[in-house]
């Protein structure tokens, strides 16, 4: 099954039973950011299960939160969650996007291809929903390897040899930012319905001159994995990502 960066939520409708589905979704909280667990309990896609971005896809031991996490960590965390080798996965969340693509992107850079985001999110969902905790799966092999070059370093952005792209709001941009960057916002990307707007997406990619070696950032990573994904769906090249983004930025000494 050819399996595109972006499926839309007929395609998903007719290939529900070929797939894994996963909800990404976090909730904002007065701290900032919440798990989405309860969300999901209420109501998600038939068969979906949860992909917990604070602790199962992310380093619950690292200093910043939703850091990529060990291959080893990410494997166990994908397996518990459904995920194994020959069958598709498509991810979505209920909050724009930008947390079902960073799913997506941690699956694609260590080596499992076959994913997709729901093009916007649950609200695309037009099927019977579902309620209560997930049925536990049976896991299966899954081989996941060590990111390559497609991911970016602190070392890389301080080189300065390449072009920095920020993925956060013109907002949070201008209030701050790595000194040299461009500003190309994923959610300004999105239609008022929440799918992007692939058009919009290369137009602006073109008139902000996106170099082939660029590298994109945002505030954790989760933002930027948004523009990663819309690059991609539109058909241009994707971008290295700077993991660490601006909070390892923020504490480099």
């Amino acid at each position: 099954m050819t399996t595109p960066p972006v499926v839309d939520a007929a395609w998903l409708h007719d290939h529900l039973a070929e797939v894994v589905v996963l909800d990404a979704s976090i909730e904002r909280t007065a701290d900032g950011f919440g798990s989405g667990f309860d969300a999901y309990a209420e109501a998600h896609l038939p068969g979906a299960r949860f992909a917990d971005l604070f602790t199962a896809f992310s380093d619950p031991h690292a200093a910043y939160p939703f850091t990529m996490p060990p291959v080893a960590h990410l494997t166990e965390a994908a397996r518990a969650a459904g995920v194994h080798d020959g069958t598709p996965v498509v991810v979505y969340d209920r909050n724009g996007g930008a947390w079902a693509a960073r799913v997506w992107w941690l699956l694609r850079v260590h080596g499992f291809d076959a994913v997709s985001v729901l093009d916007g999110g649950l609200g695309a969902w037009t099927g019977p929903l579902e309620s209560g905790p997930p049925t536990p799966a049976a896991p299966g092999e899954l081989t996941l390897r060590a990111p390559g070059p497609v991911t970016a370093d602190l070392a890389d952005v301080e080189a300065g040899e390449n072009q920095l792209v920020c993925a956060l709001r013109r907002s949070s941009f201008e209030n701050e930012h790595i000194p040299g960057s461009t500003n190309l916002p994923y959610p300004e990307l999105l239609r008022p319905d929440g799918t992007l707007d692939l058009g919009l997406v290369r137009s602006r990619a073109a008139a902000l001159g996106l170099s082939e070696s660029a590298i994109v950032y945002c505030g954790g990573g989760i933002n930027a994995a948004g523009l990663v994904l819309a690059l991609e769906a539109a058909g241009l090249p994707a971008p290295r990502l700077y993991d660490g983004s601006l909070n390892e930025w923020r504490e480099r000494g």
